[in-house]
């Protein structure tokens, strides 16, 4: 982008003025709802759900800005300046221009646990509601390590998470590293899985006012808890019409898979493994 244009567009008074006009836009938002997840547990299958409902409801998934990459980085390291300023003079406007018109907006992004919920709350206040999204952790683990984007990798840093950062709620990097039992990649994709579920724990038992509501990935295929789901929201939809959408699988990215996952026998042990060392370590 053009620096004098770049300049123009982010200055504190153009973002105050699309702010306000997009607020204006959004005066019929009920909810803004978020999605606390790992990833790789069906967010795309969500989007697709919440989109088949017609009129007020909408939802993107992974939309500009997906405040990852330098944003993650910088929040890993404590430059919560930097993340502050992504989010006010970029998120914070994208956010209302998806919303816009909308009684119900919903943003799939397993980003909002790791970089920005606290500014989303502060910015929507008792507007936002969060679906806790849960897969089991050896196929999220498991489907990561197909992926060979695990923590650890320039790409993985880029997307999960980074687990050498002090930042971390589990810090077990010397284990991940040098450990002989636990050097394997597989390992790091785990740690990713409990690294995330502690933060949004932490983050349910900090913002006890806000709305989170508990689905897990093997209830897309029950038509009946999906509802539930929506009705917890106070969504109202035609189950005849959304059954055929919630009974779609989840992206798996296949065609971006580029190493065979772990035998289930093996990776479910590992599992046992992984979660024996936390419990020894007091996590």
């Amino acid at each position: 982008m053009n620096p004098l244009i770049k300049n123009i567009k982010y200055h504190p008074l153009t973002v105050a003025l699309f702010k306000a006009y997009y607020q204006f836009r959004c005066r019929k938002l009920k909810k803004i709802i978020f999605v606390a997840t790992t990833g790789r547990s069906g967010t795309m299958t969500l989007t697709n759900i919440f989109n088949a409902i017609p009129g007020g409801c909408h939802a993107e998934h992974e939309p500009y800005p997906i405040m990852f990459d330098d944003v993650l980085k910088a929040k890993a390291t404590g430059n919560e300046a930097y993340v502050r300023n992504e989010y006010w003079r970029k998120k914070a406007i994208n956010l209302r221009r998806a919303a816009a018109g909308y009684d119900f907006y919903c943003e799939a992004n397993h980003l909002f646990i790791k970089t920005y919920i606290e500014y989303a709350v502060e910015d929507f206040g008792d507007k936002v509601a969060v679906i806790h999204l849960v897969r089991d952790p050896v196929k999220v683990a498991n489907s990561i390590y197909a992926l060979q984007d695990y923590p650890g990798t320039e790409v993985g840093n880029q997307w999960w998470l980074d687990y050498t950062a002090g930042s971390n709620h589990i810090r077990i990097a010397d284990w991940l590293d040098n450990d002989p039992e636990f050097k394997h990649p597989f390992y790091k994709a785990l740690w990713y899985w409990y690294e995330v579920e502690a933060r949004i724990a932490c983050w349910r038992q900090a913002l006890p006012h806000i709305l989170f509501v508990d689905f897990y990935t093997e209830d897309f295929n029950d038509p009946q808890k999906t509802f539930a789901l929506l009705k917890d929201l106070g969504i109202a939809f035609d189950e005849a019409a959304l059954t055929t959408e919630i009974n779609t699988q989840a992206n798996t990215r296949e065609h971006q898979k580029t190493f065979n996952p772990l035998p289930i026998d093996q990776a479910i042990a590992m599992n046992g493994q992984f979660k024996q060392l936390l419990t020894g370590l007091g996590y």
